[in-house]
């Protein structure tokens, strides 16, 4: 007599459950092979938000990141089209090649702005927002 285990051990209705399960389980691997980044590509991930993608570019250091949210909230409110006067971007920056950028790439000329003029703090970055207007 050969029977699976399926039939000896489970009712229909927790064979279906299973079924259900391994059914989404496959919708979500295909999907996420939807969403594979180039191999060898440098092009950051695009399923990721600009905002997390800053917090990984800052090593996961949480003080310079909250300083850094409230920056770019303020300057941009984190849009990548921002625009005000001769500012373009996330970080607000003075060059119009920001304009050229994706928002990752503005996240990362703004932390190298940043690392140049305040030693990599972004915490004195917004301290001199607070006090100027502009960083």
């Amino acid at each position: 007599m050969v029977s699976t285990l399926s039939e000896q051990s489970l009712s229909k209705a927790h064979r279906e459950r299973i079924k259900r399960v391994a059914r989404g389980v496959l919708v979500a691997i295909g999907i996420a092979l939807c969403f594979m980044p180039e191999a060898g590509g440098s092009k950051p991930m695009q399923y990721i938000s600009f905002k997390q993608y800053a917090l990984i570019s800052l090593d996961y250091d949480l003080e310079q990141y909250k300083c850094l949210a409230i920056l770019y909230g303020k300057e941009s409110a984190w849009n990548p089209n921002a625009r005000n006067g001769s500012h373009y971007g996330i970080p607000q920056g003075r060059s119009i090649y920001l304009s050229t950028l994706n928002g990752y790439e503005q996240i990362q000329w703004g932390l190298s702005y940043i690392t140049h003029r305040y030693d990599a703090d972004t915490c004195k970055a917004l301290d001199h927002w607070k006090a100027k207007g502009w960083h």
